[in-house]
């Protein structure tokens, strides 16, 4: 004989309990969140809290590790130009040569931060905010992004200009070619706060949020 429709909503509803009961013990294994991508917004959801923050200029650890990668990319560099004996001698002056390498230091310092703007606005549809924080010119926004998005505005511009510079350095007058070579250093080397900003928020939960204004990187993950 078949089940009677009591028995068998008894069925069902044991069987829907244990789901719910599996389900919510997988989410205890993984308080950290969620494995899904979240999507970028401006508001905060409701289910998402802060969890902890990255101060790049504060934190110890994260400022020995920008050194030791600012360090090491210089002395690559150096490395490089000797074994290779790179064209480093020039016609102009050495008053000119210096403040051409100034000139356009300054002047990649400002695109590499518009830069990260335009990729925060791309991510975001928000505009990002400027501001200068001794002795850093920084960019920053009050847009919430995953971890996708937050790693692709943090290495943009040494993607973007890394690219853009070496095929200057190959086509210019040999004149350019030490001042070019060092504006590669600045973007290689200068860029190594964006290195260790990008590799801590890799190893958030994928369903996490981010948001930076420029002084320091807030983290938020579903409750």
């Amino acid at each position: 004989m078949g089940l009677s429709q009591t028995k068998r909503q008894s069925i069902l509803v044991q069987f829907v309990r244990g789901i719910y009961t599996l389900e919510a013990a997988k989410s205890k294994e993984k308080p950290m969140g969620s494995t899904e991508m979240s999507v970028n917004s401006i508001m905060l959801p409701e289910h998402y809290e802060e969890r902890g923050t990255l101060d790049l200029k504060k934190d110890k650890k994260s400022g020995f590790a920008i050194q030791l990668v600012f360090i090491s990319i210089v002395v690559l560099m150096v490395v490089l130009a000797r074994w290779f004996e790179f064209p480093i001698h020039s016609t102009w002056s050495t008053a000119v040569s210096i403040l051409a390498t100034v000139g356009m230091a300054i002047a990649y310092i400002m695109v590499h931060e518009l830069t990260h703007g335009i990729a925060i606005r791309y991510f975001s549809g928000v505009r990002a905010d400027y501001f200068f924080r001794f002795p850093f010119v920084c960019t920053g926004s009050k847009a919430f992004f995953n971890k996708a998005s937050f790693i692709s505005i943090a290495l943009a511009p040494v993607v973007l200009w890394g690219i853009v510079l070496i095929m200057l350095l190959l086509v210019l007058s040999p004149d350019y070619f030490l001042s070019m070579y060092i504006l590669i250093g600045l973007n290689f080397a200068g860029a190594a706060g964006d290195y260790v900003q990008a590799y801590a928020i890799s190893k958030l939960p994928s369903s996490a949020l981010i948001q930076d204004d420029g002084k320091q990187s807030r983290v938020f993950l579903a409750r």
